[in-house]
């Protein structure tokens, strides 16, 4: 079989002597680079690396990409891969191969289908053309294209600039391979294409099948451009968008639809995710929200709007109980009740609304978004203003967890949980005001304020100076020695700039007691061992003896996972907390440190905060133990690139954007 890798003859010349597809060659224009091997009609190398670096020689497939043509039968469409068919090589140079697939067999008057490759311009096209020799009827009635993709090198997924019902994505989209670069995938004759992502979590494979119409001797092309975000215009922080600019589109992960075993129903596509294959999850759609906000228009044609309202309305209609409490995970379990969701969708449904101006969809979906809210107001069963969990929080009390830090036995009045309700209050009342409703915008503006009176007051710890997690239902204090009760809480305008900035002067004087150093894996969730009477106790699969601890004082499993290892989510608050309140040298140190991490990449895919789809305990990377190991599950989880976003964050014009209700009470800017 010959092969062609493109771009450099001398590289067909050593692929043809070794006897396979050889090593790629590669291009460098416009600062993006893109390596393909193909051969025999099929691609089986392609690499692109959008910032010109050499990730490029990394194989994003894991199986060939191929053409599928689709043949009328008697009863039903049959579909063949074209290199089935006989197949010759019609036309090579040092930048593009051609094919030609003789269907003439089976397809009627269409008797050859053409197929060119082209590189250029740091990117590629694909040109598709029919022959036609003689009449008769065409039973040619579709072609496919299909991009097998290598999850165990990265977690590439598909953004499309919109979506349909059944969740295609639809032409112009772009192909996302984290770490690695981004492409814009389009086609100028046809620009609805659709397209399907499919895939399995257990099996961590996922493949973006696009439906291409049946060509002409004219023939179309599809079109596939290096994507480079440019810089916002009111950064003007070239250095640091250069160094956040390559994993931006790590956050942005949109499901692919899964085959479920023991009968469950498919995991749905094209809605907001973990990771491509892995969970949709509801309590941290705020983090897209605020993305959104930041950065909508990611490429020509294709907006991150869609993407956020398709997965608002996915929790909104179907993961939801009739009392208004959003699910956790799609196809979960239904009386787990965390108390994060149902904030969390409401914040990206502002976050949406401000985004666009759809004043149209905030009218369609009102009732939903109150139904959501009010299920938080009837949660505040003592009147203090502060919302209570499901769970007590009593050390020893549970099985399951009421926030997305799902192996911490939180409970009632939870620091963190309230805070983002806080911030949902404060979204709704600008909701509300604008679709004039005053009187509805009065309301949760009280909820709001209710629910500030209360908060540093039912969480400050004298013994530490900072805030505790949760007050259990039997009037206990959790600490956990974390930051993130405090970090929140000044984050999102429930602490002062002057009662926070102390708090923030007592951590760090025990962060630095701690001995802790990696700074470039961010922060540990917290400083000392939480007591296995605090972690949730449950029997569970063998990864669990990993992180639950033995001992009851959690020291034998101290700096794993959730029970005191380095968890990105978190650290984006820290930072946030300490630009808010004038510490920006310290912010900016750790900040700088993730930075240098996530540009130059530690793993053999390029990746600094993800090593491809694991699903292995503790082999991923979202977490960290406290010399660097790995201690995660997932490999690749959307909020490891939430601090990207204080790239931006540290800037008052950015904070005041997407915290304005948050301050909204007292005028501060954030």
């Amino acid at each position: 079989m010959e092969t062609v890798s493109l771009l450099s003859v001398e590289e067909i010349v050593s692929a043809e002597r070794e006897g396979g597809c050889g090593a790629p060659a590669s291009t460098e224009i416009s600062g993006a680079r893109v390596e393909l091997v193909a051969g025999g009609g099929r691609v089986f190398h392609l690499g692109w690396d959008t910032e010109g670096g050499a990730r490029a020689g990394h194989n994003l497939l894991r199986a060939p990409l191929r053409i599928v043509v689709g043949i009328a039968g008697e009863w039903s469409t049959v579909w063949r891969p074209a290199h089935a068919f006989p197949t010759r090589q019609f036309a090579a140079s040092e930048s593009d191969v051609a094919y030609a697939f003789d269907i003439s067999g089976h397809a009627g008057p269409l008797t050859e289908l053409h197929w060119t490759l082209r590189t250029a311009a740091g990117g590629m096209t694909m040109r598709f053309a029919c022959r036609h020799t003689r009449e008769g009827e065409d039973r040619v009635v579709g072609l496919r294209l299909v991009f097998p993709f290598d999850l165990a090198l990265c977690a590439s997924t598909v953004i499309g600039g919109a979506w349909t019902a059944s969740g295609s994505a639809v032409l112009p989209a772009v192909l996302s391979a984290p770490d690695h670069g981004q492409m814009l995938l389009r086609c100028r004759r046809y620009p609805g294409l659709e397209g399907t992502l499919q895939g399995t979590r257990r099996h961590k494979w996922m493949d973006f099948v696009l439906d291409l119409p049946v060509p002409d001797a004219q023939g179309f092309e599809l079109e596939f451009v290096p994507v480079r975000l440019p810089e916002p215009a009111a950064l003007r922080d070239s250095r640091r968008w250069a160094g956040a600019r390559r994993g931006w589109f790590n956050l942005l992960q949109v499901h692919a639809e899964c085959s479920r075993e023991h009968g469950d129903p498919p995991s749905p596509g094209g809605v907001w995710a973990n990771n491509v294959v892995s969970n949709p999850v509801s309590s941290l759609l705020y983090l897209l929200g605020d993305h959104v906000l930041l950065l909508s228009d990611i490429a020509p044609g294709v907006s991150l709007a869609p993407l956020l309202r398709r997965t608002i309305e996915y929790w909104l209609t179907v993961e939801i109980a009739p009392d208004g409490r959003v699910y956790y995970v799609e196809n979960g379990e239904k009386t787990q009740p965390v108390m994060d969701a149902n904030p969390a969708v409401l914040i990206a449904a502002w976050g949406y609304v401000t985004a666009t101006g759809d004043t149209a969809w905030l009218q369609a979906n009102l009732a939903r978004l109150e139904l959501v809210a009010h299920y938080l107001e009837s949660r505040d069963l003592d009147g203090d203003g502060l919302i209570e969990s499901v769970q007590t929080g009593n050390s020893g009390s549970q099985v399951r967890p009421d926030t997305a830090f799902d192996t911490i036995a939180s409970g009632h009045k939870n620091a963190y949980v309230n805070a983002l309700i806080y911030r949902a209050f404060r979204c709704l009342t600008e909701l509300e005001t604008q679709v004039g409703r005053p009187e509805e915008a009065a309301r949760f503006e009280l909820l709001a304020a209710r629910l500030k009176s209360s908060y540093q007051s039912a969480f400050y710890n004298p013994e530490t100076g900072w805030l505790g997690w949760w007050r259990s239902r039997d009037g206990v204090l959790h600490d956990l020695f974390s930051d993130v009760p405090t970090s929140v809480g000044l984050a999102y305008g429930l602490l002062s700039p002057a009662a926070g900035k102390p708090m923030l002067e007592a951590y760090w004087q025990e962060l630095r007691n701690s001995g802790f150093s990696r700074f470039d894996l961010g922060l540990p969730l917290c400083l000392r061992p939480i007591p296995r009477q605090d972690q949730i106790a449950r029997e569970g699969p063998p990864r669990q003896n990993y992180f639950l601890p033995r001992r009851e004082d959690g020291a034998d499993t101290f700096g794993r996972w959730l029970g005191g290892g380095c968890c990105v989510l978190h650290t984006h608050f820290w930072l946030l907390a300490n630009y808010i309140a004038g510490r920006t040298d310290e912010a900016d140190g750790i900040l700088g440190a993730m930075l240098q991490r996530q540009e130059k990449g530690v793993f053999p895919n390029g990746g600094g905060f993800q090593n491809g789809v694991v699903g292995v305990m503790p082999y991923g990377a979202e977490f960290f133990e406290w010399d660097g190991k790995t201690s995660g599950y997932e490999g690749h989880l959307v909020y490891s690139w939430a601090f990207l976003q204080c790239v931006l964050l540290r800037n008052p014009v950015f904070r005041a954007k997407v915290l304005r209700p948050c301050f909204a009470d007292h005028g501060d800017a954030p």
